[in-house]
């Protein structure tokens, strides 16, 4: 019995853009971070400081990130509560 050698498939387009569009996404945070480097005051109730404004948004995404995806977990928690309660009859 003879083994019919796997076509050779060629590299996937996409193999070659995808690093391609993260080095742009890169480029392009490298520059936001530049041109945002100068200090912002920020106060809040009696705290006060200075961070340089790139750091104070990078923050305020990653705390707008966080606070959507417990949203997401509570609601799926509360659909799933609801599903139980569904299948054994309490409602």
């Amino acid at each position: 019995m003879t083994q019919v050698p796997a076509p050779r498939r060629s590299a996937s387009p996409a193999r070659f853009v995808m690093p391609v569009i993260a080095g742009l996404i890169a480029l392009a945070l490298i520059a936001f971070v530049v041109q945002n480097r100068g200090p912002v005051k920020l106060t809040w109730l009696f705290w006060g400081f200075s961070w340089p404004l790139w750091l104070l948004l990078v923050v305020t995404i990653v705390l707008s990130l966080l606070a959507g995806q417990l949203m997401l977990m509570l609601r799926r928690h509360r659909r799933r509560v609801a599903r139980r309660a569904a299948r054994r009859g309490d409602i």
